[in-house]
């Protein structure tokens, strides 16, 4: 991918959008909704950060493939390109994220991909060029996995923290920049509430309310924060009714708002701009939430 003249990339971000087959009428809404606003804001690329489908449910409308399928065609007719982390939900029922990821990858414009015996269905980046040619930014997917043998929420393990580590070094050593997606949430979040900066005074900051609920995360945070080259995290999972973002620690926290109607009554997408030609990483991100 390339930036934009102006030197600018556009990331259309959706998430939570809990899909029950892709034919119910909520998901018809959901659909006819994501794909207006991909027709409308045109961005480079979109993003869906986890729980594209409902997990655990006895719905006799259930049907995890049909959904997927909706979503996957919809994205072909488009002609638009777009990248997938897993939720927690995904892999919940009629098959693991790995089953979700592998049929995704029929699709062609589905940028989705795993590297070679790592935990989890999703460790890639994308990579965003200049005019030059040179690669000034990238985007790095992770799987925030799902639930463990206690059906508590799972935490990334060390091969993906290594990885990541690895990953993050790399780009730094290129003096390359990144912004992170996965799905749920680590403890930073919290610490961005409690410590953090509102990104604007109309754009909610993180709540001082948000729990540290998954402790084991914060070998994620300890990667992120070694590496230096990171401005941005971005997750969904936690469902508030207007997106957040706080800037913390050099880097801007953002929990992004459910785009499905089997979610929230008022879904909505977030248009994230990377000025990829910033110095610094707060002036590095314009965010939007755009509500359906």
């Amino acid at each position: 991918f390339s930036v934009r003249e102006n030197g600018d990339f556009v990331v259309l971000q959706f998430t939570d959008t809990h899909l029950l087959s892709g034919s119910t009428d909520k998901d018809i809404k959901t659909l006819d909704n994501m794909k207006a606003q991909v027709t409308s804001l045109n961005p480079d690329l979109v993003v869906i950060t986890g729980d594209m489908v409902e997990g655990n449910n006895s719905k006799k409308n259930y049907n995890k493939k049909a959904a997927l399928e909706a979503v996957g065609k919809m994205f072909e007719d488009l002609n638009m390109y777009w990248a997938y982390v897993p939720g927690n939900n995904d892999g919940e029922m009629d098959g693991t994220s790995n089953d979700v990821a592998e049929f995704l990858t029929r699709y062609s414009h589905c940028i989705v991909s795993n590297e070679a015996g790592l935990t989890g269905a999703t460790q890639y980046c994308v990579d965003i060029k200049n005019s030059d040619g040179k690669t000034v930014h990238s985007l790095v997917f992770m799987d925030s996995l799902g639930r463990d043998e206690n059906n508590d929420y799972d935490y990334m393990k060390d091969d993906q923290v290594q990885w990541l580590k690895s990953t993050l070094n790399e780009k730094n050593s290129d003096s390359i920049k990144c912004s992170v997606f996965f799905h749920m949430n680590t403890p930073c979040f919290t610490y961005a509430a409690t410590d953090g900066v509102p990104y604007s005074e109309s754009y909610a900051a993180i709540p001082t309310t948000l729990k540290n609920s998954i402790k084991k995360n914060s070998a994620v945070d300890d990667a992120i924060e070694s590496s230096g080259c990171v401005g941005l995290v971005a997750i969904g999972h936690i469902h508030p009714e207007e997106n957040w973002c706080s800037f913390y620690n050099g880097r801007y926290y953002h929990v992004a708002s459910p785009s499905g109607y089997r979610a929230v009554s008022n879904p909505s997408c977030t248009l994230i701009t990377i000025h990829t030609p910033a110095s610094d990483f707060k002036s590095m991100y314009d965010f939007a939430q755009i509500l359906f």
